[in-house]
């Protein structure tokens, strides 16, 4: 049986419970929803996913569904701009690689430790990761495109698993760099 709080906004409920607000009782908190179940609205969800179409979806699976097709349109412009801008002055010889932050479209753009990474609708050298660092563990092949902050891959002699915290007995889903 769990413990009913009245509520009059989601925030007042603990984390992983929403206030539910029935038309004949008073509203009270109640434990969130797994995903794929009925919701109307993000806080209904358990942590780690959100309110889509009405039906809890993980966060990294929802988020950009909708707008792929305008991210590949907007990427085919944005590259035409690009090589026009080179081309357009024929004295500046690309040999300056891109350092944290600069627009790329390619690794190879970036300096030696970084890589391109997409960041929100563009693309942008960031650092490769180090020991330690919390890194993205591919699942699927082309997974990557859907991601608005990518991340770089490990370098050299690390690989991403999963960490395996001392302290906690959970099973923690978060990636490392960890030596190989």
């Amino acid at each position: 049986m769990e413990e009913v709080y009245p509520c009059s906004n989601d925030k007042e409920c603990s984390v992983g419970s929403y206030c539910h607000s029935p038309q004949q009782s008073p509203p009270r908190c109640l434990n969130c929803r797994r995903r794929k179940k009925r919701c109307h609205r993000d806080a209904m969800c358990c942590p780690g996913n959100r309110c889509s179409n009405f039906i809890c979806v993980p966060i990294s699976e929802s988020v950009l569904s909708p707008h792929i097709s305008a991210l590949d349109e907007h990427n085919k412009l944005s590259t035409k701009d690009q090589s026009w801008r080179k081309n357009g002055n024929p004295h500046t010889k690309h040999s300056l690689k891109g350092h944290e932050g600069d627009p790329c479209l390619r690794s190879s753009d970036c300096s030696e430790g970084y890589c391109c990474a997409r960041h929100f609708w563009t693309k942008i050298c960031k650092p490769v990761l180090r020991q330690g660092e919390v890194c993205t563990k591919q699942r699927k092949k082309g997974s990557h495109g859907l991601e608005i902050f990518q991340r770089c891959d490990c370098a050299k002699g690390l690989s991403c698993k999963v960490w395996k915290d001392a302290t906690s007995s959970s099973k923690s889903r978060l990636h490392m760099c960890q030596k190989i």
